[in-house]
């Protein structure tokens, strides 16, 4: 059974993760969500894609389908479809992935250039099983 998350320790986990400057592998769109969930879970689903330093190495991990390359991911991961808060969510902009970390209800950090956004849904939710 997976473990209750509050609100106020997802959102912890993602500032410390997100706050961080921006650096491709390490604290990036997608990296940044897996380093919080890492935090909070003890697993890190992209652990097997990290050293990558370039938006080129990332974009080449993800080929010629984003969506479908992290919902492999994750699912190798263990986790299972579904909304918990310090979950994993997908949003897509412009076709681009990003993970975001379940914060609360209608809530999801997602790591930017500059810090860390806030958004209320997301378009494929992951969580512990």
């Amino acid at each position: 059974m997976a473990q209750i998350i509050s609100a106020d320790a997802a959102m912890a986990a993602a500032e410390r993760a997100m706050l961080r400057p921006f650096a491709w592998g390490v604290a990036d769109c997608c990296t940044a969500a897996c380093g919080a969930f890492a935090e909070l879970h003890g697993l890190d689903p992209m652990a097997h894609w990290r050293g990558y330093r370039t938006a080129r190495e990332a974009h080449r991990n993800l080929g010629r389908d984003p969506a479908g390359t992290i919902r492999e991911t994750l699912e190798r991961a263990g986790l299972v479809e579904g909304t918990a808060i310090g979950g994993i969510g997908l949003t897509l902009h412009k076709d681009r992935p990003s993970l975001l970390l379940c914060v609360g209800p209608n809530r999801w950090a997602g790591k930017t250039q500059n810090g860390l956004a806030i958004l209320r849904a997301s378009v494929m939710d992951y969580r512990i099983a």
